[in-house]
């Protein structure tokens, strides 16, 4: 029984290490395929680090130590496991959770295509100010709904060293767009008297 339970946590390791492993040049890929990158940003939980990936992989630092401490060479293979399975899931995540701004639109997260808005959909914006930075929330419709129907949503946070970077390029992108799809003033006292 011991040894049936020693194998399956083996192939078990050897999963994650394969997974984590395609996991991270799948980001990779993703990353490469951003075309014309006008300006990007760390955007994770833990000091613009993605939190759960960079305290597993804390924790898996300072168990090395204690492994290679004691020389417990035994574990060594699990070990180098750990390590690879937290180093590959850190890249992923990191990747994943930065903020890119390019000449085509706003990508919050390279792996997921619906955290990705092109210029043209984006409708509305506004600004919020928050401590270190300003949150920026985009109105766009899908692409292949109507306007009621396919209305999303996405924040963006921008820390305030990027921000004036951002609100540039915002500008340059929406402004124009969204200030002549506004309404025209009309003077209903004028109209009336007619």
């Amino acid at each position: 029984m011991e040894e049936i339970l020693s194998i399956f946590f083996r192939v078990v390791i050897l999963v994650f290490t394969v997974a984590s492993t395609l996991l991270a040049v799948y980001s990779y890929q993703n990353k490469l395929r951003l075309r014309n990158v006008r300006l990007s940003w760390r955007a994770g939980k833990l000091g613009g680090y993605p939190l759960f990936a960079t305290v597993f992989l804390g924790l898996v630092g300072v168990l090395s130590i204690f492994v290679f401490l004691h020389e417990d060479t035994g574990r060594y293979p699990v070990l180098w496991a750990y390590l690879w399975i937290g180093s590959m899931w850190f890249i992923s995540s990191y990747l994943a959770s930065k903020y890119y701004i390019t000449d085509h639109g706003i990508v919050k997260n390279i792996n997921e295509p619906s955290q990705t808005i092109p210029w043209f959909q984006i409708l509305d914006y506004v600004e919020y100010s928050k401590p270190n930075g300003v949150e920026y929330l985009f109105n766009y419709s899908e692409m292949d709904k109507s306007l009621t129907e396919g209305f999303k949503q996405v924040k963006l946070f921008v820390p305030q060293s990027k921000y004036k970077a951002v609100k540039k390029i915002v500008s340059l992108k929406l402004d124009n767009d969204i200030k002549g799809q506004s309404l025209p003033d009309i003077d209903l006292k004028r109209i009336q008297e007619d």
